[in-house]
């Protein structure tokens, strides 16, 4: 069994190392999980056009099947809204919507993008997850949001009405004195009550829901004009094959790459966030041929195309899940539910479904994230309202073509013009210098006539000329002679032929011209095609240097120490802690290069509004950087009074304390916090002897 478990098999992997002691865990991670999944699903199977039944069929045999061939030990996967609105737009290509032969569509879809995923897992195409940026992805959601909000109007003010969200619009003006006010009232009132729940954490879906299905009983809204969804049949879905005929299958074929491609995106993305966040090892192929099965065998158990679902992975992670086991356990609770309990499900009353579908579009806008694109990268924002835009607009399909499409182009135009800078000339250091040479040597000089340029990208055909144009740009930009020119390569990680003739070319010139040409900061793999194209040859290897230092021939600064770097900052010593590695060094049990600390709100906002660079993770936590400083307000849910309780203080500076710090790198798990879990709990030993 034990080898069964191993990371290098093709099965199990996402029950490593796993534990007796972990099955309690994983189960109660699973009811919360279902409590969640339920009412989420059924919207999404309403999104679809199908029964809404069909959504929990998606958490029936899918998770179970994923689970074996998966290498991630936390993704949930099951109905998705994303997914769910591309099926839907897809599907009515071959098939009305609520016909006979739409089912059989879905089912199709599904199997062809299970048989997609499995085809980009045997070519090894995980990487494509790359293609698709963080701004198109938030925008496609957002826009995939206004889709759904919009569709749910006429079912929220109780008008039985399907289109896009211009006829939806249309629809609303014109239907103005038709509105059921009843209708509206309650399904505003279940959807004031998922967000109030929701704000307090808890599973706003199902408590909207569960209060929907009460007061339909209790008060006997259907006099009102309030309908429900009906009988709902009991029992596990049957195997169902779909019709294979050529002509629906190249129909739908495009829907059906399309969801594949959204599938891989999104679940690769959050597969790699968890297994970063735990120091696992993961494999993008393998997973995508876990995801393929579960579509394939969704398709044929009656449910439809399914998903990785980032929140419910999220919540997994935070109460304490450990492995795939909470997949099959909702999995057994789902088939538990649909067998005994389906007939509560027809009391739900289709205002109340609607509310919950709208409250899953609210969802899908990631309002903290559109804003920090925006404040990070306006083009990049305009990428992300372009998907959002076209996706509500044009539909799923089309707008997410339409998004990927200017994201390339304004890759092409970035690669074309790439940032560069000059970090070094007259003896004086840039600002972005002072960063990346200063930051980590605090002595280096400046000598004179040294000019150090860098730029931000590979050298290709597209942008080689430019290169060649502004180191020539920067070397007439200096007031003294320049003797030494170091084209710092950090940034560079490729370089085809012309590229290579550029680098040449600038050699010969440096020769010419009496100025000692050499490239640092040259990686291993940069090295080798440095030698393939004889860029080595011309500039010479004694003028290639793994690092800036070598390359400026200066000392290495010393280092600054925690407690000198802390109170540089001048803070009160109530106003923050020192948490992580700071202090390790403080107890001379290692150092560290980056200072972490917690600081007070106010604290916070004052090097915010002193320019220090916001950075939101993909948890939403807000951290603040500057040359070797990271500010928060939060670390592993301790806020700065929590922190302060049990702090410790030496040198005049304020540090975490040493149970506390165990405590929260127990609950990171990776390999670097065991290894100081172990340096803390021999010092803690020391002390007690």
């Amino acid at each position: 069994m034990k080898n069964i478990l191993k990371r290098d098999r093709v099965l199990f992997s996402g029950f490593a190392n796993y534990k007796r002691e972990y099955i309690k865990k994983d189960f109660l991670v699973a009811i919360v999980i279902t409590a969640i999944t339920i009412p989420q699903s059924l919207g999404f199977a309403a999104i679809a056009g199908l029964p809404i039944q069909t959504g929990l069929y998606c958490s029936l045999f899918a998770p179970v099947i994923f689970a074996i061939f998966t290498s991630s030990r936390y993704l949930i996967v099951g109905a998705d809204s994303a997914t769910a609105a591309i099926v839907a737009s897809g599907a009515t290509a071959i098939a009305v919507a609520g016909s006979p032969e739409y089912p059989g569509a879905i089912a199709l879809l599904g199997l062809l993008t299970g048989l997609i995923l499995l085809a980009m897992s045997i070519l090894r195409l995980g990487f494509l997850a790359d293609l698709i940026s963080k701004p198109v992805l938030v925008g496609f959601l957002a826009g995939v949001g206004l889709q759904l909000i919009i569709s749910q109007i006429p079912s929220m003010i109780g008008i039985n009405f399907n289109g896009d969200i211009i006829a939806s619009l249309n629809m609303l003006v014109s239907n103005l004195d038709n509105i059921n006010w009843s209708s509206l009232i309650f399904s505003l009132f279940v959807l004031a009550i998922v967000f109030i729940a929701n704000k307090r954490r808890l599973p706003g879906e199902l408590i909207g829901l569960v209060i929907a299905v009460l007061a339909m009983k209790i008060a006997n809204l259907e006099r009102f004009g309030i309908s429900v969804v009906g009988k709902i049949p009991s029992g596990l879905p049957t195997v169902s094959i779909p019709d294979l005929s050529i002509e629906n299958i190249a129909v739908i074929f495009t829907s059906a790459l399309v969801i594949a491609t959204v599938i891989l995106a999104q679940s690769l993305a959050t597969i790699r966030s968890s297994a970063e966040k735990h120091d696992d090892i993961t494999n993008d192929n393998k997973d995508l041929a876990a995801l393929g099965f579960a579509n394939i065998i969704s398709s044929l158990t009656q449910g439809f195309a399914i998903n990785g679902s980032p929140p419910r992975t999220l919540t997994a992670e935070i109460m304490g899940g450990k492995s795939q086991m909470v997949n099959i356990f909702v999995s057994v609770i789902m088939a538990m539910i649909l067998i005994f309990t389906a007939d509560i499900l027809s009391y739900i009353p289709n205002t109340a479904l609607a509310a919950i579908i709208c409250s899953i579009g609210f969802r899908l806008f990631d309002f903290s994230r559109l804003r920090d694109i925006w404040h990070t990268h306006k083009i990049e924002f305009l990428i992300a309202m372009v998907a959002l835009v076209s996706v509500a607009i044009l539909g799923v399909q089309k707008g997410i073509v339409i998004a990927v499409f200017f994201s390339l182009v304004e890759r092409l135009r970035r690669e074309y013009r790439p940032e560069d800078g000059v970090l070094l000339r007259d003896q004086k250091i840039s600002e972005w210098a002072a960063t990346r040479i200063q930051g980590n040597h605090r002595d280096i000089t400046s000598p004179e006539g040294v000019l150090i340029y860098r730029f931000g990208s590979d050298i290709f055909f597209e942008n080689a000329d430019y290169f060649i144009r502004r180191i020539k740009q920067s070397i007439d930009g200096a007031k003294k002679p320049v003797n030494t020119l170091i084209l710092d390569a950090g940034a560079i990680s490729d370089i085809d032929y012309t590229g290579s003739a550029a680098l040449k070319k600038i050699a010969a010139r440096c020769m010419g011209d009496n100025i000692k040409f050499s490239i640092a900061h040259v990686s291993p793999g940069l090295q080798v095609l440095f030698d393939n194209y004889g860029v080595t040859e011309i500039v010479g290897s004694d003028f290639i240097y793994q690092s800036l230092r070598e390359a400026v021939r200066s000392q290495p600064g010393t280092r600054r120490p925690v407690v000198e770097m802390v109170k540089s900052l001048g803070l009160n010593i109530n106003d923050y802690v020192v948490i992580g590695g700071g202090v390790l060094e403080v107890l001379d049990l290692r150092q560290t290069v980056d200072v972490d600390l917690v600081v007070s709100k106010s604290v916070y906002g004052k090097f915010k509004d002193l320019g220090w660079k916001e950075y939101i993770q993909d948890d939403g936590k807000k951290i603040l950087s500057k040359r070797g400083y990271k500010i928060m307000m939060h670390y592993m849910r301790r806020d700065l009074h929590r922190l302060t309780k049990y702090s410790f203080i030496k040198n005049g500076v304020r540090f975490m304390g040493i149970n506390d710090l165990i405590e929260s790198k127990e609950r990171l798990g990776r390999s670097k916090d065991l290894e100081d879990i172990d340096l803390l709990n021999k010092y803690l030993k020391s002390k007690s002897t």
